[in-house]
């Protein structure tokens, strides 16, 4: 499919089940919100919603390997190199549960601190309390989720890793009225919730590897771990690690900022966050089914095809965007208010909302020429892309803008660093589309020249 199938086609069936995965993310996300909203109180909410750094770091974790390696396992597949990708996976998972134990320790071992760094105030502050204890204990399977899902999507196996996550998000489902609601454990029934379903995840995505139904292994005797992978998957990895990691910084920073205002800012940004990312998580979807595709044709040499898939996923994702604006456009009032009935929250959420709006046509662009600078392990322009983003723009802006303009600054904050670091990845990929052009005619050349060869041995078997 992804060397020889139609482009549209062959994307779609990789994006599909991916984005259909990003949206039971996005749902299991969203589940743990609306429960707590249904409580009534934004101190519920907004613990909630201040812990959201955490789960950044974690994600950051997991996607060192969900992403360095799904990149150079791609290409190693589309070299024949199965073996090599085999060690890729088993030692990149394997690692992933190293570091998810270290993290444990070290989130459970500076809880009272972090807790004061995130933010929280006296109302807020038993809520983000018990969410972060449960959190921190189980943190190797779910940054193990991220990478299972990862080394699955990296050999086309889209409808695997979908399954295993919708596996997550009807057990977090089914567990979060009984424990939030029925038992009134609050933020722990959340939490627990949530771990819950990632174990259920794991579950999954091992009994594929353990029953066979991948070309990659996990088994110990694949576990080699080496500088050659290490440092071929942090090149590309690390960028989005690193991408995570600030976002989560910046992410305390805007949360504190967002507390100057008062507690009902923080759960009406909390909320507005969930909403909004529907239409981003369908974005990384689409654009992380393409990625596979964008790997093996980057290292099987059919450029001309590569950037085919390019053109596809760029217009499709800004097709999707543009849909999406206008349906928050319409309906972002009734959105906020789906997850919880206090009017200044509300009021916030869609002061939010409506600002995200005017760069949502820029993101879809912007995500897809990341993802393909992942893909064909340019890290340094993946770096500059996804650092921008949150560090190079967010920040400057969120320090200026809300001094000047209040919450109305602090709103649009955001959508100001989208615009300009679309931009920024617009200028980066012109060097990177000019060397594949360059590519795509040295291929024709020897194209040609193998032709002429063949035709002069022809001749002269005929004489």
């Amino acid at each position: 499919m992804m060397e020889r199938g139609p482009v549209m086609q062959s994307i779609l069936r990789l994006a599909l089940p991916t984005m259909l995965g990003m949206v039971v993310q996005m749902v299991y996300n969203m589940t743990d919100t609306y429960f707590i909203g249904q409580m009534g109180d934004p101190a519920l909410v907004a613990g909630i919603s201040l812990v959201m750094p955490l789960f950044y770091i974690i994600q950051g974790v997991g996607n060192v390997f969900a992403v360095g390696s799904a990149s150079l396992i791609s290409r190693q597949l589309g070299a024949k190199k199965k073996e090599s990708a085999r060690e890729t996976c088993a030692t990149a998972c394997y690692t992933t549960v190293i570091l998810g134990g270290v993290m444990t320790l070290l989130l459970l071992l500076f809880r009272g601190p972090l807790l004061d760094l995130i933010g929280v105030s006296p109302v807020t502050r038993q809520p983000a309390s018990d969410y972060f204890g449960i959190i921190s204990i189980f943190v190797i399977p779910m940054v193990l989720t991220v990478t299972l899902g990862g080394q699955l999507r990296s050999e086309g196996a889209t409808s695997q890793a979908t399954a295993g996550t919708a596996l997550g998000l009807i057990v977090n489902i089914i567990l979060d009225p009984i424990l939030i609601i029925y038992l009134r454990m609050g933020t722990a029934g959340a939490a627990l919730a949530t771990v819950c379903g990632s174990v259920c995840s794991v579950a999954f995505f091992l009994s594929v590897f353990l029953r066979g139904r991948s070309v990659l292994s996990l088994s110990p005797r694949y576990f080699r771990p080496g500088k050659a992978v290490y440092a071929e998957t942090l090149k590309i990895g690390g960028p989005a690690a690193l991408s995570q990691i600030v976002m989560s910084g910046t992410s305390i920073l805007s949360n504190n900022i967002a507390a100057s205002f008062g507690d009902e800012v923080v759960a009406g940004v909390g909320v507005y966050l969930r909403v909004g990312t529907l239409c981003l998580m369908l974005l990384m979807g689409l654009t992380t089914g393409y990625q596979p595709f964008a790997g093996y044709n980057y290292g099987a040499g059919s450029y001309a095809r590569l950037k085919k898939g390019f053109r596809t996923t760029a217009l499709l994702a800004t097709a999707v965007a543009c849909v999406f604006d206008l349906l928050f456009l319409l309906c972002g009032d009734h959105m906020i208010r789906f997850f919880i009935d206090h009017e200044p929250t509300v009021r916030v959420g869609s002061m939010m909302l409506r600002a995200l709006c005017i760069a949502m046509p820029f993101v879809g662009l912007q995500l897809t020429l990341t993802v393909t600078f992942q893909a064909l392990g340019k890290s340094v322009s993946a770096m500059l892309i996804t650092l921008g983003r949150q560090l190079i723009f967010y920040v400057p802006l969120l320090l200026v803008l809300p001094d000047r303009f209040g919450l109305t600054g602090f709103a649009f904050a955001q959508p100001a660093a989208d615009i300009l670091v679309t931009f920024l990845a617009v200028i980066l990929s012109v060097s990177l589309f000019r060397h594949l052009r360059g590519m795509e005619a040295a291929g024709r050349l020897a194209g040609m020249g193998d032709r002429t060869h063949t035709n002069h041995l022809e001749e002269e078997i005929v004489q």
